[in-house]
């Protein structure tokens, strides 16, 4: 008997989720936290994610405490920035130098991490919003005070993802490394496919099983990089579905999002297959 699947959100990434669940014969059901009316839950239901913070409501609460709910630690671990680049530092995983800002930070405690710098609230700044650009000689803002972390700005090359997936057995299978494209920083294309960018896939899949086994995580993960110099740091997690495997929907089989149900519903995963650049 497969299990429903509810998920604590009903935006872009839930309904792509409940389309990919039909022709599999599993019924997804997308679930707005923000609305206060309870949901009704079976017991043997599963309940994942599309999104990492959600409203404190009673239909998040009861979707939270469900004894289906998968993944606790590595959303609360991956929606704090603070927490994420731990995370990324004990795993001896490379990201950007680094440091949480407190109240008794000064400028020159920020020069130690880099001449210049960007900041980044912990919790809930994308798509080049909540960050700000910080050089030596400037002041720092109050607001930034116990909300954000400072980051050395890197020059890199390119930005690439990897998005994989973990069963309920640990078995890890991933897709090729995505080929990132931002315009004013949301992402624009991504490119799954590129035989260049092969000599990292390696690397790439040893972190994020990796960070996969360290949160006993299951289902989709995407872990995305910045390429300096021919090699990786790890910018951040999502560990949920991810706009940069969208691709995965005509390009390879299964998509990420059946991927993430085959996952979660304990069903076997198999490698990805995919045949070309897409």
């Amino acid at each position: 008997m497969l299990p429903r699947i509810a998920v604590i959100g009903n935006g872009q990434l839930g309904r792509m989720l409940k389309q990919a669940g039909a022709p599999m014969g599993l019924e997804v059901l997308p679930c707005d936290p923000s609305l206060e009316e309870p949901v009704a839950l079976n017991p043997d239901d599963v309940v994942t994610v599309e999104q990492e913070l959600w409203p404190d409501t009673p239909r998040s609460r009861l979707l939270t405490a469900h004894p289906g709910f998968l993944n606790a630690r590595a959303t609360e671990v991956i929606r704090d920035r603070l927490s994420e680049k731990s995370l990324l530092d004990h795993l001896k995983v490379g990201t950007a130098p680094w440091c949480n800002i407190t109240p008794d930070h000064t400028t020159e405690h920020l020069a130690l991490v880099g001449d210049r710098l960007v900041i980044k609230r912990r919790q809930g700044g994308y798509d080049g919003r909540g960050q700000w650009r910080w050089k030596q000689g400037e002041p720092a803002l109050d607001e930034w005070l116990g909300e954000c972390i400072a980051e050395k700005m890197i020059p890199f090359d390119e930005e690439v993802s990897l998005v994989g997936a973990r069963g309920h057995d640990g078995q890890c299978v991933f897709y090729p490394l995505t080929l990132n494209l931002h315009q004013q920083g949301i992402l624009h294309a991504s490119v799954g496919g590129l035989k260049r960018l092969q000599p990292l896939q390696a690397i790439a899949e040893e972190w994020l099983t990796r960070i996969m086994v360290e949160l006993d995580y299951v289902g989709v993960m995407a872990m995305e990089c910045f390429i300096v110099d021919g090699t990786l740091l790890v910018n951040e997690l999502a560990p949920r579905v991810h706009n940069s495997g969208h691709w995965t929907q005509a390009g390879a089989n299964p998509s990420q999002f059946q991927l993430h149900l085959r996952a979660v519903a304990d069903l076997p995963l198999f490698t990805p297959r995919s045949t070309a650049s897409a």
